[in-house]
């Protein structure tokens, strides 16, 4: 992350940056930067052509751009953005001295869950402020009208803290209401906390309250969008995919019926199938009845429970699964069910999104090898999903034999063997030969 910090960008990000990115007012610019759809037409134009993004900055990059015509782009439009050097760089300085960095698809530390889930659509640039390796942390997406009652505030607020408590990340919007009552209390708690913004990154990043937060490694704040844009409804809206993408389960505290930024978000997570959706029972307006009607899930947990949210919301996906709705005697096949498994594919694994974040690290510490860390991981990993946790940060740096493995997480030779024969089928993992070992699915790097 230094290396981000001090504007040291990779070629690609810079050629990204130049043709996405905003330095100034639009009056300032001959010709407004590519949008999100006109990017992917060019990234699909220069994977084609076994191009990456920096091959249009080089010295045959005139050549190159008279063909790009074929990306639906006018090669007068986009030589014109790439010479804008001076001021990126104007621009880059003052964004670095507001602790601001910028990530494009390209870098490893993009985050891989918005490269799985939304492939071509995940956003070219990544704004933020704070440790970008927690964009990977996953956790409970938490969002929620602006004007929602003090109940439903202090009910957010201590879901979050129960987030924090259970070590499960926090991702929300930023914005007042229940956004910003989910951000606080678990931060309050100590918990890792992301907020994707939809409007002034830069401003937030120098908040004092949030600076502590990005200071102690608690908080990250990213946003696809311009960091001096100011509100708009439509990047508003545009975000929430994000928030969704980014989390394991996703909560709705209270929402509108047919209407505004929160419904639209929820229906278009239960459109993709991103994640489950859990909406707050009984909820004070008319939206949550109508998205649990949809295919949301009942949300009833109390957070002085005993049980830990995470084991909660996993037990409810089981309660919701197919096979458990048969043994209680739900609804039969034929019966028309609501549109929850519509979830595109991803682009470069093939694997449905749904079990792609399963399969994605939790944040804690990383597995020891040692004999006292063996009996106590073993103690912890009691699901499958437990072991999928721990699997992802064991194997991110190496691939492992069986044996190795086994150790590493303290099981025994049984359940080592059947798991990893289950992640295997599942796509969680690639079994290799020569020698025979385990290790995370390759990843196609998107441009």
């Amino acid at each position: 992350m230094n290396e981000i910090l001090t504007g040291s960008l990779s070629p690609d990000t810079e050629a990204i940056l130049l043709l996405c990115g905003r330095f100034g007012s639009e009056r300032d610019e001959s010709y407004a930067p590519l949008t999100q759809k006109e990017y992917e037409s060019l990234a699909r134009w220069l994977m084609e052509n076994k191009l990456r993004p920096s091959d249009l900055l080089g010295s045959g990059s005139s050549e190159l751009l008279s063909g790009i015509v074929h990306a639906k782009l006018e090669p007068v439009r986009v030589e014109s953005l790439l010479a804008r050097g001076t001021a990126m760089a104007l621009t880059l300085e003052k964004w670095q001295r507001s602790g601001l960095w910028v990530l494009s698809r390209s870098d490893s530390a993009y985050p891989i869950r918005l490269k799985k889930k939304l492939g071509q659509s995940a956003p070219p640039l990544l704004y933020g402020a704070g440790d970008a390796s927690l964009l990977d942390v996953g956790g409970l997406a938490i969002v929620g009208s602006r004007d929602v009652s003090e109940d439903a505030l202090e009910f957010t607020r201590n879901v979050a803290r129960s987030c924090a408590r259970d070590r499960l990340g926090v991702i929300s919007g930023g914005a007042k209401g229940a956004d910003s009552a989910a951000m606080q209390g678990a931060g309050d708690a100590g918990g890792v906390v992301i907020g994707v913004l939809a409007a002034d990154l830069l401003r937030a990043s120098v908040n004092r309250n949030n600076r502590t937060g990005i200071q102690s490694g608690q908080l990250v704040l990213i946003s696809p969008f311009n960091p001096e844009a100011g509100f708009n409804a439509g990047n508003a809206m545009a975000r929430n995919r994000f928030i969704y993408a980014l989390a394991d389960y996703a909560l709705v505290v209270d929402s509108a019926r047919g209407e505004g930024g929160t419904w639209a978000g929820a229906i278009e997570n239960l459109r993709h199938g991103w994640v489950p959706l859990y909406v707050r029972t009984p909820g004070e307006k008319a939206g949550n009845a109508a998205l649990i009607a949809k295919g949301g899930h009942e949300f009833e947990y109390a957070p002085h429970e005993r049980t830990s949210i995470r084991e909660y919301l996993d037990s409810q996906q089981d309660m919701h699964s197919p096979s458990m709705q048969g043994v209680l005697g739900g609804a039969s096949a034929t019966t028309e069910q609501p549109d929850t498994t519509l979830a595109a594919v991803d682009v470069a694994s093939n694997i449905a999104p749904e079990k792609i974040a399963e399969a994605e690290v939790h944040y804690g510490d990383a597995p020891s090898t040692n004999k006292a860390s063996h009996e106590k991981l073993s103690v912890g990993l009691d699901t499958f999903q437990d072991f999928l946790d721990k699997l992802t940060s064991l194997l991110r740096e190496e691939a492992k034999n069986e044996e190795g493995i086994r150790l590493a997480l303290g099981l025994e030779k049984g359940k080592a063997k059947g798991w990893l024969t289950k992640a295997v089928e599942l796509g969680f993992l690639e079994k290799r030969k020569k020698p025979v070992c385990y290790a995370l699915p390759r990843q196609k790097t998107l441009c």
